[in-house]
């Protein structure tokens, strides 16, 4: 069933737009449209056989995970000693995430659509212990031990006012309704909590590429924010917008690059990965991440984090 207006502010729809499928090469088309006030980019129907879209090698379904861990203790009052020192530490891009809102390894986390874990197996080898995952699309309950579980669950199943600290790692752009989802995530989130995610913008890459902009990833991203969509999200859902950090990269020049030629992501015999270095060159790949990085300093890249704090 089409919707007839936004799912964000519920103004109508001003430009629509016919794309296709090209991460897994089905090349199949759907329809989507801007809203007028807004400028959200949205698909206007969701397929019924959206399974065919996530089949068994989507990236999700392949991450490996790390086995666990634990730090001696000397060694986490170190790495706590480290993140109250404004987050000096090297090994990890993981502390990333972190570091904008000084999260203590104490905090409790819990990452939202998570798969296999494989975020949270990271964190806790870093020395974040008091962190679970959820994600109601997997097989079964994941247990890594040391309590570090992935629990198949909905957002509702969940205690409310239990966390410090929600991710939401690009998971925002597959979920149909987003503003019960992140009303949800409100519930969850202690007093002074906080929603941190990570998702895909209509920023230079959408307005260069258009259709071939690989991160539109028809029918899988239901909604592609703009900043005022976002901000409108976490105004209507009891959030604030505090830190915001661009990070896109390379990857979306690449990718949509590839997509002008009409090459898939995955390799159509083997369902394997393509690897960039087969149709680029070291230097034409620097030159990218340089050009992401440009855009990121005049926040005019095409992903960014969001830190939203719970009112």
């Amino acid at each position: 069933m089409n919707i007839d207006n936004c799912r964000i502010c519920g103004n109508a729809f001003t430009q629509k737009f016919d794309f296709k499928e090209m991460m897994f090469g089905f090349r199949d088309r759907f329809d989507y449209a801007t809203c007028g006030n807004c400028g959200a980019l949205q698909i206007l129907s969701i397929p019924s056989n959206i399974d065919k879209y996530y089949p068994s090698d989507y990236v999700s379904f392949i991450q490996s995970t790390l086995p666990l861990k634990r730090q001696p203790l000397l060694k986490r009052l170190v790495s706590d000693l480290r993140l109250k020192r404004k987050y000096r530490i090297s090994n990890s891009h993981l502390l990333d995430y972190l570091r904008p809102i000084k999260a203590k390894p104490s905090a409790k986390i819990l990452d939202i659509g998570c798969g296999k874990g494989a975020l949270i197996c990271a964190l806790f080898n870093l020395g974040f212990e008091n962190i679970t995952g959820v994600d109601k699309f997997i097989p079964k309950e994941v247990d890594h031990g040391y309590g570090v579980k992935v629990l198949k669950k909905d957002l509702t199943e969940l205690p409310a006012n239990s966390y410090d600290l929600l991710i939401m790692h690009h998971v925002l752009e597959h979920v149909d309704n987003q503003i019960a989802e992140l009303k949800n995530c409100h519930k969850l989130l202690k007093k002074n909590g906080i929603l941190m995610v990570s998702i895909p913008l209509l920023g230079k890459a959408w307005e260069i590429y258009k259709d071939n902009w690989v991160q539109l990833d028809a029918p899988r991203h239901y909604v592609l924010h703009t900043m005022k969509s976002i901000s409108l999200l976490a105004e209507r859902t009891g959030f604030k917008i505090g830190q915001t950090i661009f990070d896109s990269t390379a990857f979306q020049f690449l990718g949509s690059e590839l997509y002008k030629k009409d090459i898939p992501l995955t390799d159509p015999e083997t369902h394997e990965w393509i690897t960039f270095d087969k149709y680029f060159t070291a230097e034409e790949i620097a030159k990218f991440e340089k050009q992401a990085q440009t855009l990121n300093a005049a926040q005019q890249g095409d992903a960014a984090r969001f830190y939203l704090y719970k009112l």
